[in-house]
């Protein structure tokens, strides 16, 4: 079985100019994953464990000597230039995204938990008659029956 990166498992996914940042757990532990917004031949994932969070900025969340190395190993990772713009825009992203990564639930469970609390209820009619009601759930799928 695949896994999808961004896809409905992503805690949250974002785009910043051509890459793209989603938060997944990995191997049980919060993980921030970038990668080109259009995938390029040879291009991979590079993701960035809670775990090693610290190598990447300080306490105070300015840059590490580490990024600057990291950023580099990104872009071979995603198959991008490593001039001196792309190594910017992916030190840029690592720095703004590590502020998601730390507020990231530590496991998917309480995630998947949260998604399935019911937010409101709604009542599909066809041609004026109650058809089917149901609970919305956050994240979740319309209630069985109610899109054909």
């Amino acid at each position: 079985m695949g896994f999808i990166f961004g896809g409905p498992t992503a805690w949250k996914v974002r785009k910043k100019g051509d890459l793209v940042i989603a938060y997944h757990w990995i191997n049980g532990e919060p993980a921030m994953c970038l990668y080109p917004l259009r995938k390029r031949l040879g291009s991979a994932v590079y993701a960035i464990p809670m775990a090693r969070a610290h190598e990447f900025v300080n306490r105070k969340g300015y840059p590490t000597p580490y990024l600057a190395e990291a950023s580099v190993k990104a872009a071979i990772v995603m198959a991008m230039e490593q001039d001196k713009s792309t190594l910017y825009r992916i030190r840029d992203v690592i720095l703004d995204g590590m502020e998601d990564l730390i507020k990231m639930p530590p496991d998917p469970q309480q995630f998947s938990a949260a998604a399935q609390k019911a937010i409101g209820e709604a009542t599909l009619f066809v041609n004026g008659k109650k058809s089917v009601t149901g609970e919305i759930t956050a994240g979740s799928a319309p209630p069985s029956g109610m899109l054909h």
